[in-house]
């Protein structure tokens, strides 16, 4: 039996579910703006990574803004695209039906 399939087997053997994660969840979903200049950092924050040439939202958060409007400007931003940009890829969606319709808590580092 491989890897994958003792993991669904175990699960669906389960009464309850605790799934603990970090931020390779989120760039597994494509969620990769944190730390580089992907094409969805690019989406939201060319204008920053051509004036501040910073990549990835992180390195925003200590960068030294010409304004305060400048850099409340980058946290909307910023907000905006970790709020509310969907996941990229289906690996939530993998994980709810590998889960299915147990009881589950997440605890994650982020």
């Amino acid at each position: 039996m491989n890897k994958v399939d003792q993991l669904v087997k175990q699960v669906k053997e389960a009464d309850a579910i605790v799934v603990g994660g970090g931020s390779g969840m989120s760039n597994a979903a494509g969620m990769d703006f944190w730390y580089s200049a992907s094409p969805l950092f690019m989406k939201y924050m060319k204008y920053y990574y051509d004036k501040y040439h910073f990549e990835g939202i992180f390195k925003g958060y200590y960068t030294q803004f010409d304004s305060l409007e400048e850099k409340w400007a980058f946290q909307l931003y910023a907000y905006n695209l970790i709020f509310n940009e969907p996941p990229q890829k289906p690996t939530y969606d993998y994980l709810k039906k590998v889960i299915g319709n147990k009881p589950v808590h997440y605890i994650t580092t982020n």
